[in-house]
């Protein structure tokens, strides 16, 4: 069955903001990853939308790479959210700010997480599948005690601290009542929260990743995962290029293999694409 609907996020601000290049771009194979991550999607489960600024829109309409997302770009909403978001501090905000806005069931996808197969029986009677399990062990995740927070924010008293968090590189959300709490909860703790951290991700994580479990332990959500294991390589269900990508952009002999790699699964799986 191909009838999940899914979304791409891609927010500008926060390169715009901490970035001295006047002009937007992305580099080509992050575009490939994006071309190949929304054409998947299409072919093996259903529909897809994009999540974009102004500035984003723009930037894929020039390239022609607009009709990837045949659900449609939407621009408002993430033009549309608030400066007391720092986007520095809070780098993938937008993603909760389109789920927030998404009526479910619906899948939020990464632009480098790539989709080989189609998705009804692992979502199947679940409300909610994260891409998998994250441990708490991992130095991103602090105690709550070293977790900024802004003057007055009380921390939730029935969240359980000890639950481990789980990666949304892909998610799944069918329940809309757990959805809105999550976004929510997960707004206002960024809402005027802009200490910076010691370290780039901490509180950004815990916004998107640990939350969502501490959320779904409330509200006696089962949370289940698309893969067993964070640190399983041997699935050929899914490929998230995200430390591919870290590599590629200082080392340009592997960014040169990633593309051709790329290029080489674009033309395989869709010959009529011309890139």
């Amino acid at each position: 069955m191909k009838n999940l609907k899914a979304i791409h996020i891609n927010w500008t601000r926060p390169i715009m903001n901490n970035n001295s290049q006047k002009e937007y771009s992305i580099p080509y194979f992050e575009l490939l990853c994006t071309i190949l991550s929304a054409l998947l999607w299409r072919k093996n489960n259903g529909s897809i939308k994009l999540y974009t600024d102004e500035i984003g829109y723009n930037y894929y309409k020039k390239l022609g790479l607009d009709f990837l997302w045949d659900d449609g770009i939407d621009i408002q909403t993430l033009e549309n959210i608030p400066s007391s978001i720092s986007p520095t501090i809070y780098w993938a905000a937008a993603k909760l700010f389109a789920l927030q806005n998404e009526p479910g069931p619906i899948t939020m996808l990464d632009t480098d997480l790539l989709v080989w197969k189609n998705l009804t029986e692992d979502i199947k009677n679940r409300e909610l599948v994260s891409f998998h399990k994250e441990s708490l062990e991992i130095e991103c995740y602090p105690s709550k005690e070293n977790l900024k927070k802004r003057k007055n924010y009380q921390y939730e008293t029935l969240w359980n601290w000890t639950i481990d968090p789980y990666n949304t590189a892909i998610c799944y959300f069918a329940n809309d009542e757990f959805k809105k709490y999550y976004t929510d909860s997960a707004i206002d703790f960024m809402q005027n929260n802009d200490e910076t951290p010691n370290d780039y991700v901490s509180q950004m994580v815990f916004a998107e990743q640990r939350l969502i479990s501490m959320c779904a332990n409330k509200m006696y959500i089962e949370m289940n995962t698309f893969i067993p294991d964070m640190y399983d390589g041997n699935s050929n269900d899914f490929t998230h290029l995200w430390g591919a990508k870290n590599v590629a952009y200082s080392n340009n002999d592997y960014c040169k293999k990633l593309c051709d790699s790329l290029l080489n699964a674009i033309h395989h799986e869709f010959p009529f694409i011309n890139l």
